[in-house]
This record gives C-alpha cells, structure tokens and sequence, in this order.
C-alpha cells in the first residue's frame, strides 16, 4: 500500500463515525480533526515543547558560566542532561503500555517543568549537574509522541507520521537557541542583571511545559477509540462477561486457557527482548542511530556556545546561527524517510541501505570538513547546514531499514534502536566535554567515528540482502 501524505485541513469526506474509531490510513498533515488530526499536532508540539525545555539552559552558558564562575564544568553538565533521559525513556515505554501515551506524555511534561523552574536557584556546579540531570526527564517525551503516531496510524503511513511528528519535534532544538536569548534579553532589559536575567529566562519553558502538559491532558486521545485506560477496561468487562456465560467446566477451562496465554505472553516478550538484543543487525542499527541521534543530542548542547567562542560573536547572533541546525528538522528527517522510500522503489532493500550508506558517509565527511572549515564565519556556517542535514537525515533512513529486519518483533527493535540514539548522545556529549577546551577537536573525533561506522553498513543483511549482492558459482 503506498503512502498517503497530503496537505489536507480536514479528513476525507468518506471518513465516518466508524473511520474515526480505527487508525488512518493517510495522513493529513494540516488537519485538526479528532482524532487523528489533533492528536498528530498535539504529539509534536508536545515533543517540541519538552525540547525547548530540556535544552533551555544551552544558550544561556555564556551567563551561567559566568555567574557560577566555571571552566570544564560546563560540558560536563551537558552529559548529565542526556544520562537520564535513557532511564526515562525505558520508564516511559513501559508507562505508555500500562496508561497510554496521553498521560504519560502530560506527566513528563509537568514533572519536567519543575526542574527546569528551579534550576534559576542553582548556585554551584553540583546544582548544575543535579539540574540538568532531573530535566532529563523531558527528553524521554519522544517515547510518547511516537507511541502517539504509531496508535492513530496504519503501517502504510505511520512512518511518515513518525518521522514528521518526530522531526518537527525535534524543532525545539533550534527554537530554544531563538526563544532564550530573546528571552533573556527581554527580561536583562528591565531588571540588567544578567546574572538575575538567565534565571528569571527559565520560568518561560517551565510555563511552556505546563501549557502542553495540560493540552494533553484535555485535547489529546491516547488512540482512535479514546481513552486507554477505558479502552482496556472495556476488554477486560467483555472478557469477564463471556467467562460468566460460559458454564462451570467451560469456565474452568477458560481460566487454564487465559492463565497459560498469559504465561506464554510474558514468555514471548522475553523471547522477543532476547531475540532482538543478541540480532547483530540490531547492534549495527543502534551503532548508527547513534551516530545520528546520538550527534544530533550532542552537537545541540554545543554548536551556539561553539560559535560565539570561536568566532567572538554576540550571544545573542551566535545562537541565532546555532539554531539553524536544529531548525533543519523541519524537513531533514522527513526528507531521509523520503530518500529511502524512493531507493526502495527502485533497488529494493538495497536501495535503503545505499541511502543509509551514503546518509553516513556523508555526515561523517562534513563534519571532519567542519574542523577545517573556521578560517571565517560564512565557511562555517555552510559546512554546518550540510553535516546538519545529513545528520538528520540519517535518523529517517535508519528507520527505513529498521521495519525490515525482523518485522513480527519490529517494535522490540525499534526501541532498542532508540536507546542506540540516546546512548550515542551520551557518549558523542562525552567527546565533546573530553575536547572542551578544543571543540573543533571533538568535531573531527566524532566525523572519524561517523564514517568509520557507516562502513558497517556493508555488514547488514536485511530481509535476506546485502548492499552489494555477492553470487557464489559452484
């Protein structure tokens, strides 16, 4: 079945009550109709949201290192802001499943904005850590904006709904490199105290977070049917209805049966956990989800403070120019969900790991390009825009090939892909904090790291294919 994307403010005119009870089967990306339509913008502003909370402290380390009087401390801190989020967003799937996205997606947010609030009264670097570590939580809100789309959408189209929901959440990453300096200089006008200035900034994304908190609270839908928790007590009643109509024995048998389902479900799931974490191709994927999520988290926490230092910029103007790597989400990732489709059509799954390949490659090439770019601001610039790009970009084609390496446990799969990202964010943040006092360093080490895994692509057999086909004569 093709994909069905279209620029649509309401749904087909055959959609009736019926329709809107089941998944959609094409994605109308300008609609707000319940359920489909407001669900799908609800996700992704949620997403962008808890974004431009979770990086809100980022463009402010110029005043933040100034204030609490820090070095290496910093970089540190950026470390700390990705460690949690891989604890959250295991909780978070697990929640997802017992409640439902809607209320998982509001609680992160809300919990979230409590930190993100305090983190005006911070004083020291131990605070600082402690801060961005508890903000963490936010970045977990992936989990459910996806769940999100994967509920409202059928196989045919959830992918894209996936990747824009997902790419323009990821927006928030360049809107916080706008919002806060704006902010900043809003408040720094009235009160001018810049150490007073960046602490009141931070009451902005605590509130924002709170507003999409309570949107989804009251205009979201956990799936087409409605409520979650409803939902299963529904099943649940119907179920206790037919075991009460049945008769003693049937009834006993029915309790065995349900007993041994159970136990077979959580076996399965276990099965289905091991089966997916010990598939060398799922090790492959999260090594390269890693080396575009992963970077993408990393060269966020750095890229404005890396162009006001390295170019003496004004605050203000170098993170106007850092958040033009976030604002690439609006279609990169969309765009390499795209490009793999296409290759798709033409080459088959080969065509998807060529994409993925050359996705790579080329990532990794523009940013050790980047290293030898900053003999002037303009250079820089355009070599950042392309590695951003390609960065993005990558996170759509590995989710292209993701679908087909296992596809009855593709859900396991892309979880632990997932964690693959948020790892990589972790480590690649590490890079950065280790070349602190040398960041054009740390771009080089992680463009080496990026091309030198993008050959692993040549190890990966997906749906019996391999990017070059190899025939043995006998």
């Amino acid at each position: 079945m093709p994909v069905d994307v279209k620029l649509k403010t309401s749904p087909p005119p055959t959609v009736d009550e019926n329709d809107r009870k089941t998944k959609a089967k094409s994605l109308h990306i300008l609609s707000f109709s319940k359920p489909h339509g407001l669900t799908f913008h609800v996700a992704w502003f949620s997403f962008m949201i808890a974004f431009t909370g979770w990086y809100a402290l980022a463009p402010l380390k110029p005043y933040i290192k100034s204030d609490l009087k820090l070095t290496s401390e910093i970089a540190t801190s950026d470390i700390f802001s990705v460690s949690a989020t891989v604890i959250f967003r295991v909780t978070a799937g697990l929640l997802c499943d017992v409640i439902g996205p809607r209320r998982v997606m509001a609680a992160f947010l809300l919990a979230g904005a409590i930190p993100t609030a305090l983190a005006a009264l911070i004083h020291n670097a131990d605070g600082l850590y402690a801060s961005r570590f508890f903000i963490g939580v936010l970045g977990a809100t992936f989990v459910p904006c996806q769940f999100y789309t994967t509920q409202m959408y059928e196989k045919n189209v959830v992918g894209s709904a996936n990747a824009f929901a997902g790419g323009w959440g990821n927006l928030g990453g360049g809107l916080t490199y706008i919002l806060m300096p704006l902010v900043f200089n809003a408040i720094n006008s009235s009160v001018n105290n810049t150490n007073l200035a960046w602490r009141l900034s931070m009451i902005i994304p605590a509130g924002l977070c709170i507003i999409a908190g309570l949107m989804n609270i009251f205009l979201a839908d956990d799936c087409p049917a409605g409520d979650w928790l409803k939902q299963k007590k529904s099943l649940e009643n119907d179920e206790i209805k037919e075991v009460h109509e049945a008769s003693e024995k049937k009834k006993s048998d029915a309790y065995v049966e349900t007993f041994e389902q159970v136990e077979s479900t959580k076996k399965g799931k276990f099965t289905e956990l091991s089966r997916a974490f010990f598939n060398p191709y799922v090790l492959v994927m999260m090594m390269q989800y890693a080396c575009t999520f992963g970077v993408e988290l990393a060269i966020d926490n750095v890229i404005g403070h890396f162009f006001i230092d390295q170019f003496g910029l004004d605050i203000t103007i170098g993170n106007f120019i850092g958040a033009v790597f976030g604002l690439m989400n609006l279609f990169s990732r969309a765009t390499g969900g795209i490009v793999s489709d296409y290759a798709n059509q033409k080459l088959g799954i080969r065509g998807r790991l060529w994409s993925q390949f050359c996705v790579l490659l080329l990532e990794g090439i523009f940013l050790i390009i980047f290293r030898f770019s900053l003999t002037n601001l303009t250079s820089a610039i355009v070599v950042m825009i392309f590695f951003s790009f390609f960065t993005q970009a990558g996170c759509g084609t590995s989710y292209g090939i993701a679908p087909y390496i296992d596809p009855p446990i593709y859900g396991t799969i892309a979880g632990l892909i997932g964690t693959g990202g948020t790892l990589g964010g972790l480590i690649f943040n590490s890079v950065f904090a280790h070349y602190s006092s040398s960041i054009p360093e740390g771009f080089l080490v992680t463009g080496i790291v990026v091309v030198v895994l993008s050959l692993t692509t040549f190890l990966l057999k997906v749906s019996g294919e391999r990017i070059i086909s190899i025939k043995r004569s006998n």
